[in-house]
């Protein structure tokens, strides 16, 4: 008489993968606080701004109307300076705007990095601290005016 076969085993199945976890693979640092990811948006959004500001000098203001120019043509002119005004002072502002941002992104990396490194020589993480405030003040007082 035979012995009676083991019963079969189940196949390695995988596990049902749950639609609240995270992938097999999946790195969460990734996603994480980066000095170095704000550091560089900061800049490279200041770096924009810049190049954004030099738009309105590529076309420069409207020619002005020569000696017989007729109240047509002042007119014109006078619309055409107005827009162009109208264009430096748009720009300006959003090349301002994007500044802002960068520089606050800036801010926030240094002051960030100084507070929640503790690998770092403590006259590092002072000198981090020191910049970013300094940062941040500059931009809250940028348009400050006391008079």
């Amino acid at each position: 008489m035979q012995a009676v076969p083991p019963p079969p085993t189940p196949a390695a199945q995988p596990m049902p993968v749950s639609p609240y976890q995270p992938a097999k693979g999946f790195d969460k640092t990734k996603l994480a606080y980066s000095f170095e990811r704000w550091l560089m948006i900061g800049i490279v959004l200041i770096l924009a701004a810049t190049l954004f500001a030099q738009v309105v000098t590529m076309w420069g203001p409207p020619d002005a109307p020569g000696a017989e120019a007729t109240l047509d043509d002042l007119s014109d002119y006078q619309s055409d300076l107005d827009g162009y005004n109208d264009l430096v002072r748009v720009v300006g502002s959003i090349g301002t705007m994007l500044q802002t941002v960068g520089m606050g992104l800036i801010g926030y990396a240094l002051l960030r990095e100084s507070h929640s490194t503790t690998s770092e020589h403590t006259a590092l993480r002072v000198t981090g601290m020191i910049l970013g405030v300094l940062v941040v003040a500059n931009l809250a007082a940028r348009n400050l005016n006391i008079l």
